[in-house]
């Protein structure tokens, strides 16, 4: 199985990438990589490529592209997971590798009336999408964005062509397979998952009056981080 490393796209030039830090002593000091051993790089930005090491220290390793390849290993829908913040950080931080792993391709936590507020850890986010993404070889790391409340998300949706709210207590009995079945292909899409304590009636009318579709999950209450992941499941796992 191949490893993925991640090089930002400005330390790649031409058909040379330099790799510094942790990513080249990783290569140099645990894996004992040499200079002519294929590696595989991903720029975050949708691009992988094949190359060859020409140069190994535990400062600096440099590497030719043999090959590169475009969109690698994405879905064809971009998916933006609005989710409540949740209480438990280390819920949230599966929840953050779990949607990599699914391909979203931004993530923003979401304040509503019934979310208790919790610090940011925008940088630790940023470096578990990092690893998750090397993980399952994607090309794309999702971009998690400072918090935003439910009305501001609901405000800007209309970029999306498919905008979903998963809902409980909702009369239209519509699945997400249902809502996906008798429509054209969606280039992108809004997924607003709602805290544990569920959306308020003005939260769900907001969201009707800019465009979302309710759906329901199933019978069962699902905790906020097991809806998003089976949501994403639906739009994007079979990808």
């Amino acid at each position: 199985m191949s490893e993925y490393f991640y090089v930002p796209a400005e330390h790649i030039v031409d058909n040379h990438i330099a790799i510094v830090g942790e990513e080249a002593k990783h290569i140099a000091r645990v894996l004992r990589k040499e200079t002519g051993e294929p590696i595989w790089i991903v720029d975050g930005e949708g691009k992988a490529y094949e190359c060859i090491l020409r140069l190994v220290t535990l400062e600096l390793v440099e590497c030719e592209i043999q090959y590169e390849h475009h969109h690698y290993r994405e879905p064809d829908i971009a998916v933006t997971l609005a989710v409540a913040q949740l209480k438990n950080p280390s819920r949230m931080d599966w929840l953050i590798e779990k949607a990599t792993e699914l391909g979203v391709r931004a993530i923003i936590p979401l304040q509503t009336e019934r979310t208790i507020s919790r610090s940011v850890k925008e940088e630790r986010w940023n470096n578990i999408a990092i690893a998750s993404m090397k993980q399952c070889g994607r090309s794309i790391l999702p971009k998690i964005s400072p918090p935003l409340h439910i009305f501001e998300v609901l405000k800007e949706s209309s970029q999306y062509d498919l905008k979903l709210i998963p809902y409980e207590r909702t009369d239209h009995v519509l699945f997400i397979a249902e809502a996906l079945k008798y429509r054209k292909p969606p280039r992108n899409g809004l997924l607003v998952i709602g805290p544990e304590g569920g959306f308020t009636e003005s939260e769900i009318t907001a969201a009707e009056q800019s465009g979302f579709a309710q759906v329901s999950l199933g019978r069962r209450r699902l905790r906020t981080e097991t809806a998003a992941i089976v949501a994403l499941s639906w739009i994007v796992g079979n990808e």
